[in-house]
């Protein structure tokens, strides 16, 4: 079994940290040229448009005792990230301040809380902060720039609150989309288990200063409800889970109360979360889910079309490859929905089947008809249509 585990993966210490109760750095670039507000405002701005442009980036996180995180940002996770910049000059006032005053900040361990620092892929590029001060560092174009940045509305975060709510994204998409497991199990419940359990984990074992991290978070079952076996192999599972918060209308609740909400605890005080997870093989040949959605999840089907449009030969080769909601509710949606100079064709596809699988698919054709009425389709006139297989649609 392979899993992808925070606490043995991402949460890698940072190399060349330093130890615990490190000093200044012995050097501290000196500012290039004193700017004025404005001045420092448009360069900060500058810094962080060309960091970000492409949305990949690393934004490394050093604890006071010189531990940390070094995140690899990337689209997928990034999505507080684009166009921040913006916010620079009505969300926060830029003051000048000096090297001397970012090295006084850096050698004061006990205060200056945790630094973040966001660096271009290049390397050249730089912003960085602290929580417990105002004083951030930047490099750009080769120039380096020191600024005292509060927020201008009271009761607000500085700039290390942005960069820790993109830390804070980037940590939630890797506990959940980074877990995998082997490709050879092939038990799609066994693997949906795996990772159900591996993502818990990796909840479990995000840093303590991680807003949304919950006090407890176990996994709570999980079940397939949509399979398809062909190329690419892929399948959907509902993924169950109780966690434990201090407050359900507090901060740390804010992200799990998304969408359906937490609801009331059980007698243990344990709320339920959960979602639906598509799974598919990457490109390691080893099962991962792309997170969790709030509904509406099915298999991926290589189809030439979308949905209806597909023509019907893909549609019915599918529906043999497929078991769950796409097999028993989507596929027979797809050709019900197909025009009657289109089904005239299903009698011949039938034929290329064997006698129990033109029953099954009539079947599942009849019992929607009987569902529902989406459809210019009647059970009469689709039994006329599909002529000796016209009797299945009652099996």
């Amino acid at each position: 079994m392979k899993r992808f585990l925070l606490c043995g993966v991402l949460l890698a210490l940072l190399a060349g940290c330093g130890t615990a109760g490190e000093q200044l750095p012995e050097e501290v670039p000196e500012e290039t040229e004193p700017l004025s507000g404005e001045e420092l405002t448009a360069s900060a701005m500058a810094a962080y448009a060309e960091i970000t442009k492409d949305l990949t980036f690393t934004l490394d996180v050093e604890e006071e005792d010189a531990t940390g995180i070094s995140l690899s940002i990337t689209p997928e996770a990034a999505r507080n990230v684009a166009g921040r910049e913006n916010l620079f000059s009505i969300g926060y006032q830029w003051e000048p301040a000096s090297a001397e005053a970012w090295g006084d900040q850096w050698s004061d361990i006990k205060s200056r809380g945790r630094l973040f620092a966001m660096t271009a892929p290049d390397g050249e590029t730089t912003l960085q902060c602290c929580t417990g001060g105002d004083v951030v560092l930047w490099t750009v174009d080769g120039e380096t720039h020191y600024a005292c940045v509060t927020a201008a509305a009271e009761g607000e975060s500085g700039l290390s609150g942005l960069l820790q709510g993109i830390a804070e994204d980037a940590l939630w998409d890797a506990a959940f989309c980074g877990p995998t497991v082997d490709g050879a199990e092939t038990d799609y419940e066994e693997i949906a288990r795996q990772l159900n359990e591996a993502v818990a984990e990796n909840v479990r074992h995000v840093p303590d200063w991680v807003s949304w991290k919950p006090l407890d978070f176990q996994a709570n079952g999980a079940s397939v409800f949509d399979a398809y076996y062909g190329e690419p192999e892929n399948f959907c599972a509902g993924l169950g889970f109780r966690l434990l918060v201090d407050d359900p209308y507090g901060e740390m609740a804010n992200s799990w109360q998304a969408g359906a909400g937490l609801g009331e605890p059980d007698a243990d005080g344990y709320y339920g979360y959960g979602g639906e997870a598509s799974i598919q093989k990457n490109e390691d040949g080893d099962w991962t889910c792309d997170g969790l959605a709030t509904g509406g999840s099915a298999v991926t089907l290589p189809l030439s079309g979308s949905g209806e449009e597909a023509p019907l030969s893909e549609l019915v080769d599918a529906f043999f490859l497929t078991e769950g909601f796409s097999h028993d509710w989507l596929l027979p949606n797809y050709i019900l929905d197909h025009p009657a100079e289109d089904m005239t064709a299903l009698p011949a596809l039938l034929d290329d089947r064997t006698d129990a699988e033109a029953r099954e698919l009539c079947a599942v054709l009849g019992r929607c008809l009987r569902d529902a009425d989406y459809w210019d389709w009647a059970p009469e006139t689709l039994a006329e249509t599909l002529g000796s297989y016209g009797a299945y649609l009652d099996a």
